[in-house]
């Protein structure tokens, strides 16, 4: 099969008529209608059979489709990177940003950028790492922040802040004296975890920490640190977090802090697509973040 073969099959079957077809990828019915035939002569067998005005497809072609799946998928990130491509270089700053730091550091620094740059715009996205990896791929965003290091030969990836690993947990659990000691993994034994997830980077540090604890387990396993932090305010249990989660206001709620007893840095990092270095904006920008975490 053709490219243009696939793109016509994919969108017969999406639609499940020619003009569906033709009207999605903005061609006459007539030429969806010449492609089809000129598909299944090569194939030499029917993709579609005709049934009260739609195309069924035949079970061939639903076994070709499970094959061409991830073509597809290939083929919509062409398209949506070929229109963020004809939108030009006049665009808003485009943030993407994992949850850590969307709800610790940034909104500060967004008003310190926002008094640098009265007239410009900015969109800001909250996404895990693989997301922003992808949006910057794909030109849909200029800047990437995030705690997970990145590792693509398109991507540039600076650190911008270092941050610790700290214990959290409800107010009063902790006498004052206690609050400046280091905490340790044996604190844990026998008492209410809130684990982060060990997929995530954080989470892995945390587990690898934790490993020759006894007694641990965990009643909630999360995949952000904000949402640890929620559930530290509503006495749910303890978390180890972040220390920019640690200290980020939690409004009418607060949690007791503690740093962690282990020599693990953690760093911010900005992230950029390589043949796109970063505008003034996103530069100032990341000055803020950095002057918003001191």
């Amino acid at each position: 099969m053709r490219l243009r073969h696939i793109e016509v099959f994919s969108a017969i079957v999406s639609t499940g008529s020619a003009a569906g077809a033709a009207k999605l990828l903005h061609i006459s019915q007539p030429a969806i209608s010449k492609i089809l035939k000129h598909a299944e002569q090569s194939l030499g067998f029917a993709l579609f059979i005709r049934d009260k005005g739609k195309l069924v497809p035949t079970p061939e072609a639903l076994r070709l489709r499970q094959e061409l799946a991830p073509l597809e998928d290939q083929l919509r990130r062409i398209r949506r990177l070929s229109t963020s491509l004809a939108q030009g270089a006049v665009r808003p700053l485009t943030v993407a940003v994992t949850p850590a730091i969307a709800y610790s550091v940034l909104p500060r620094a967004v008003g310190a950028w926002s008094k640098a740059f009265p007239d410009a715009q900015c969109e800001l996205a909250v996404a895990h790492t693989r997301e922003i990896e992808y949006a910057l791929l794909l030109g849909e965003a200029e800047l990437g922040l995030t705690m997970r290091p990145v590792s693509h030969p398109n991507l540039v990836t600076t650190p911008i802040l270092d941050c610790a690993l700290w214990a959290i947990a409800p107010p009063g659990w902790w006498p004052d004296d206690m609050l400046s000691r280091p905490f340790e993994p044996n604190e844990l034994t026998n008492t209410p975890f809130i684990s982060i997830d060990t997929d995530d980077y954080l989470g892995a540090l945390i587990a690898d920490w934790l490993a020759d604890a006894e007694g641990i387990g965990s009643r909630l396993s999360v995949q952000t640190y904000p949402l640890a932090r929620a559930l530290v305010e509503n006495r749910v249990g303890l978390a180890l977090v972040d220390s920019l989660t640690a200290r980020s206001s939690g409004g009418q709620h607060t949690v007791q802090t503690r740093p962690v007893a282990s020599d693990q840095t953690l760093h911010v990092y900005a992230v950029t697509e390589r043949s796109r270095p970063p505008l003034k904006p996103a530069e100032r920008l990341l000055q803020a973040l950095r002057e918003a975490a001191r």
